[in-house]
Formats: structure tokens, sequence, C-alpha cells
């Protein structure tokens, strides 16, 4: 899946975004090497049957320490509660629009429309919620770990969050 490009290749680029925001937000990264990952390495995994919902890791993981980017590809009706996470989110949108509000509750006519091409961040500790209410949205999503989603539970009082 992950391809290591040695600089004496000339191929100076990172095709997974963000990569090179986190290097320079942590340190340095590899002296003599990239981590690059193309379209054609991306493996998808079904998270979810109805609608739709897949999610491919490109860098990392957000259940282990350091900077993680995912992908999600998820088709109409798809909806995230309100949740937050314990570290700043870099959302982009890479096809279709994807919809996002922040509020500790769910509500439609709050949300906004991020077309493809649009960049976001969502502060930690910052409740927001998103769906995907027309034809099928991929965007990319980087963070710091370990990380989680922590649910904001709906209904009386809204009070406390629940770790998922």
């Amino acid at each position: 899946m992950h391809r290591r490009m040695g600089a004496r290749q000339g191929i100076r680029s990172v095709v997974a975004g963000g990569l090179a925001a986190f290097c320079a937000g942590l340190g340095p990264c590899a002296a003599e090497e990239l981590l690059a990952v193309r379209p054609d390495d991306i493996v998808w995994k079904e998270v979810r049957k109805d609608p739709p919902l897949f999610r491919a890791y490109v860098q990392g993981d957000q259940d282990q320490p350091g900077a993680f980017t995912f992908r999600v590809r998820a088709a109409a009706g798809h909806k995230l509660m309100p949740h937050t996470h314990p570290d700043d989110r870099v959302i982009t949108v890479l096809e279709g629009t994807y919809w996002s509000a922040t509020s500790a509750v769910w509500d439609e006519a709050k949300l906004v429309a991020f077309p493809r091409g649009s960049f976001y961040v969502v502060p930690a500790g910052v409740p927001h919620y998103s769906a995907v209410l027309e034809g099928e949205t991929v965007f990319q999503e980087s963070g710091i770990g370990p990380s989680r989603n922590d649910m904001v539970p709906q209904g009386s009082g809204n009070a406390g969050a629940q770790k998922r």
C-alpha cells in the first residue's frame, strides 16, 4: 500500500495531502524518503452497507500515537451525529459535497455545504456533525493520535459525551 521512494529518484512530492504540514509541525520526516500513496494503492474497507460507507487509511492510524490521515467514501443518506475529537481535524473534500455544522445538537438546517476542493479545520473539543445529502462524497481527514470520536448524547440535557 505505501511506497517508499529514495531521494535519488527525483520524486519530491507527497501525494497524500496534509503530510507535509504534519511533518513541519512534528519535526523532520525520514531524511531521505517520502511516504507516498497513489490512488491505485488505496485499499477501501467497508464500514457500513446502508447507506454505503467506506474508509481507507493512507497514513498512520488514529488509535496510535502520531499523525494519521484517512479517506472516507460515503453515499447519500450518510449522517454522523454530533461528536468531538481530542485533536484538531483537518478535512479536505475530494469529490462531491460534504455537509457539516458545529453544535452539540443535530440541526439539518444549520448544515453548510463544502463542495469538492473545500478545506476546513474542526478544532479539538468542538462538537460537530456532518452528512452526505446527495450523490457520493469522498473526503480526507487528518489528525494526531491517539484519537477517537466522542459522541454527544442527543435528547434531554445533552450532557457529557460517549466515547466511540
